[in-house]
């Protein structure tokens, strides 16, 4: 009976560790997944122009620094009211972060007479990568997932001018 039993428990053993072990090449294949909560709008008849203008406009509005592209507008807010930079901080969880900004960034195509609009709200911050003084720095990005950053990216669309898809 104990012979069945340590072969069993053996095979399992095995098939654990087979089912386990990768390879390095077989790890790098696998891609990795950010969670993000994305508003999708349609610009009814207007070009990607007025759009872009829209946009900037709406940020503008909301005293956000933009930084425009071709196809993308970039809204971002330095300076953060008390209880959003607490919030903001609590979710970064890095003590040694700097440069904290509230990030919006929209992504347009066009399709026929209108335009289809894709925003998407995340921080950036800036950590120290030792500690000696030129150990660099890494910039990380942080996708916000919470009711406020999208009602916030709801409105800024909304005051642009979008109609729901």
């Amino acid at each position: 009976m104990r012979t069945p039993f340590k072969t069993i428990l053996g095979a399992t053993l095995l098939l654990l560790l087979l089912g386990c072990g990768s390879s390095g090449k077989e790890q790098k294949k696998e891609a990795k997944v950010v969670p993000e909560r994305l508003a999708e709008v349609v610009f009814k008849n207007m070009s990607d122009v007025q759009v872009k203008n829209s946009l900037m406009s709406a940020c503008s509005q909301s005293r956000m620094r933009i930084v425009p592209d071709q196809f993308e507008v970039l809204c971002i807010r330095n300076r953060l009211s008390e209880d959003r930079e607490k919030m903001l901080v609590t979710l970064m969880n890095d003590e040694y972060a700097k440069n904290l900004t509230d990030n919006v960034k929209f992504v347009m195509a066009t399709e026929g007479r209108d335009v289809r609009v894709i925003g998407n709200a995340y921080i950036q911050f800036a950590s120290p990568l030792g500690v000696e003084i030129d150990a660099g720095v890494k910039i990380t990005r942080i996708n916000l997932l919470d009711q406020a950053s999208f009602s916030m990216l709801e409105a800024l669309l909304k005051q642009a001018g979008a109609t729901q898809p």
